[in-house]
């Protein structure tokens, strides 16, 4: 699980095996989708960047490499 803290509320993100973010603040959690939309919990705002950020579509190593081979030729 891939979990980050929040720089500016101090929630901490974490992803679940499904996808799904956990947001965690005060003791208050939340579940939400990759673009920040609630799905359960106390906790019913998050950060879509952040939920983004950490739970949407990850580039692998191969995208990247492909990429940067595109543009040197």
């Amino acid at each position: 699980m891939r979990m980050k803290r929040h720089p500016l509320s101090g929630a901490v993100y974490d992803v679940r095996d499904d996808g799904l973010v956990v947001v965690e603040k005060n003791q208050v959690r939340g579940v939400f989708r990759h673009d920040g939309t609630w799905v359960e919990g106390e906790l019913r705002v998050a950060d879509p960047h952040l939920c983004g950020w950490i739970a949407g579509r990850q580039l692998g190593s191969a995208s990247a490499g492909s990429h940067r081979d595109r543009r040197a030729s």
